[in-house]
């Protein structure tokens, strides 16, 4: 399997779940079955655009593309340029927004909690896909350090370098298992409190995610050596997630009694 196909796979296992949590929430799926399209959509078209002024030709963007077939690409949630994570999570809040909008049910925290667990799933699934595909290795190990071979991003970008040895690389730590299994405890964990209705105070899946993924995905940058934006000593991946990391935390901090209570208290608070 091509990582590209377990990516749409990912797409595709989100709109299911993100049904499934609207049910156990009681939405009627009439009214509501375009909120994950409108998610799914807008995190496409937002992880192309990061892929396309970040990463420039790493994106797949060639001078031969016109101002139509660039737009195109962006508006195509098919096309096969580079798509950068982050910009598909900010993408997928962003749909939630314009769905609500649309929607006109006033439920935006439901639907940006039901988001945040569905997606932490995708993100198990995307970076599988990465491992499949090579991209996003970590540094050199000869411990528990996996070769990729002639064809993977991780060979392409080392073909020049003593990390080549032959037709494939030296062992490198598979930073992208461990941000898969980080992923799918995340989602494991709000899944079974959600499911068991422990809490249904607004936005606290959301930012329990942002905070979650924020600190994962700031430690396991340091084990990366893929090519990368930096802005000054850290990546741009980890200032965004000192970001989410801040974020939650003023929120974790600001409602932390009233979270309690939810927890003795499951029924919604206003």
């Amino acid at each position: 399997m091509k990582s590209s196909d377990l990516t749409n796979i990912a797409l595709l296992v989100y709109f299911p779940i993100f049904l499934a949590l609207l049910k156990v929430r009681s939405f009627k799926l009439a009214k509501t079955w375009f909120v994950p399209v409108f998610a799914l959509y807008f995190g496409v078209l937002f992880a192309t655009l990061f892929a396309i002024f970040l990463n420039g030709a790493a994106s797949s963007l060639s001078s031969k593309d016109t101002v139509f077939t660039i737009l195109w690409d962006i508006l195509n949630p098919m096309s096969k340029k580079g798509k950068v994570l982050f910009g598909g999570y900010f993408g997928a809040i962003a749909g939630i927004f314009a769905a609500n909008l649309v929607s006109r049910q006033k439920s935006l925290s439901d639907f940006l909690d039901i988001s945040a667990i569905s997606i932490s799933f995708l993100f198990f699934a995307w970076r599988i896909g990465c491992f499949l595909g090579g991209c996003c290795y970590g540094i050199p190990n000869d411990i528990i350090g996996v070769s990729f071979p002639r064809g993977t991003a991780a060979f392409h970008y080392l073909k020049k370098t003593a990390l080549v040895v032959n037709d494939a690389t030296v062992p490198l730590l598979p930073t992208q298992l461990f941000s898969a299994a980080g992923d799918l405890l995340i989602f494991l964990f709000l899944l079974i409190l959600f499911c068991k209705n422990k809490t249904r105070y607004p936005y606290f899946y959301l930012f329990a995610q942002a905070f979650l993924y924020g600190l994962g995905r700031f430690t396991i940058e340091f084990f990366r050596i893929d090519p990368r934006e930096f802005w000054g000593p850290l990546s741009m991946s980890q200032w965004i997630s000192l970001g989410l990391i801040a974020a939650s935390l003023f929120f974790f901090i600001k409602n932390g009694k009233k979270i309690a209570e939810s927890f003795k208290n499951p029924s919604p608070l206003s």
